[in-house]
């Protein structure tokens, strides 16, 4: 995922960065930018002699993407076929619609354990400084 932004700050080899707001971001459509917040620290390993008010790209790896995809999508998928396995063992004699309402009160009961430890320790961003847009 690479985005463009204005530099604001330069803290040793970290970059503070401000979303250019006039492209539309797909994911939240600049809501968090349009917030108040929305500010980008990346790192800026290649050493690009920067300076504030440049236009910068910026990038995450896709990695670090594919690892918070995981962490989000995969506990509340386990937790249904936790609790719909747990369920059959527990209740053999039962319908298939308790099974599935069982499942599906794990899988939103994971599905909010992960929400609120990602309210309380939230993914690490990955950024990083690829190329001077324009200074």
């Amino acid at each position: 995922m690479t985005e463009t932004g204005t530099v604001r700050e330069i803290k040793e080899n970290l970059v503070v960065i401000a979303p250019d707001r006039s492209a539309a971001c797909f994911g939240c459509m600049n809501l968090e930018c349009k917030s108040g917040g929305g500010f980008i620290t990346a790192e800026n390993p290649k050493a690009l002699p920067l300076k504030t008010g440049q236009m910068v790209e910026v990038a995450a790896p896709g990695a670090g993407i594919f690892r918070q995809a995981l962490t989000a999508f995969l506990p509340p998928a386990l937790g249904f076929v936790a609790g719909y396995t747990l369920s059959r063992l527990l209740f053999p004699k039962a319908g298939e619609g308790l099974f599935a309402f069982i499942g599906a009160a794990f899988l939103f009961i994971a599905a909010f354990i992960i929400y609120w430890a990602r309210k309380k320790f939230p993914a690490k961003r990955e950024y990083t400084v690829t190329k001077i847009v324009r200074d």
